[in-house]
């Protein structure tokens, strides 16, 4: 039964209206049977919604997921379809798969950007966890290995089995670009109070993520002297700073990076290619 408050906000009334939508396409379909309708209270028969496993193919989808997206997804019913078709592709013996990004633009309709976003939204709900893997092919395309994902709930199994389909491909590996001195700014701001991460737990997990590869970075090449006569880089940051569930959020295994022997500015960065624009990878 649907029960409208008698003052909806517009995404309310997009998401009832959306239900309604639903049922009636479902009972076109002959998927469900509308038995009895007052109103918005239904009752339904799902006749339609029994499966043959052995001729067809089926998605299972547990309750809470779908009450996540509905409850913080901006566009719900979009991200929801999108996260059907993504769970669709996945193994079930192995928990993971690596479809490439293009390929989820051309079967599923959607945009590149659009791909990126609702990938974004739901690994921030932790429904997916998505394995970013630090090799390109090394057949002269220097396209990155497609990244491996699957539920969050399967982490360690995703991990392990995108480890084992990396050494299925001929790879090499490639350098992660650092600007050591413009993250060790930013944490000195951070312990300084700035405005910027206060109450904003993704820009603290984002910068503890770039603390932790500075440490990272540390063991590959160690810094010695200044830069502008103030600031040393050869010392470990103290990730202590941030609370205990920054740190869980942003201490995450997506693959061990390799550093390059130069420090680069933030212009050359911004104009590096991301993962989201290599025609393999998702974002």
């Amino acid at each position: 039964m649907l029960h409208p408050p008698s003052k909806v906000t517009l995404s309310e009334r997009t998401v009832i209206e959306g239900i309604r939508d639903a049922i009636r396409s479902l009972a076109k379909n002959g998927i469900i049977e509308i038995i009895n309708q007052d109103n918005d209270n239904y009752i339904l028969s799902g006749k339609g919604l029994e499966v043959n496993s052995d001729k067809k193919k089926f998605v299972v989808l547990e309750q809470w997921e779908m009450q996540s997206i509905f409850k913080i997804a901006n566009k719900p019913f979009n991200v929801f379809s999108f996260f059907c078709s993504l769970i669709g592709t996945i193994n079930n013996q192995t928990k993971e798969w690596h479809m490439p990004q293009d390929e989820m633009t051309t079967l599923w309709g959607y945009g590149k950007e659009t791909v990126n976003d609702y990938l974004e939204q739901l690994e921030k709900m932790q429904l997916i966890y998505v394995y970013r893997h630090k090799k390109r092919r090394a057949n002269g395309t220097y396209q990155k290995l497609n990244n491996s994902y699957g539920r969050y709930c399967d982490k360690d199994a995703v991990i392990a089995e995108a480890q084992k389909y990396s050494d299925t491909v001929e790879c090499e590996e490639f350098f992660e670009k650092l600007d050591r001195r413009a993250i060790k700014l930013r944490y000195n701001a951070y312990c300084s109070g700035a405005k910027k991460y206060r109450n904003n737990f993704d820009a603290e997990a984002d910068l503890c993520r770039q603390c932790i590869a500075y440490n990272k970075s540390l063991k590959y090449k160690p810094v010695e002297g200044y830069y502008d006569g103030e600031y040393k880089q050869g010392e470990l940051l103290d990730l202590s700073v941030f609370p205990d569930e920054v740190r869980n959020a942003a201490d995450d295994n997506w693959g061990e990076p390799v550093f390059m022997e130069h420090d680069f500015t933030i212009e050359e960065i911004l104009d590096m290619p991301t993962e989201g624009e290599v025609q393999v990878n998702l974002s």
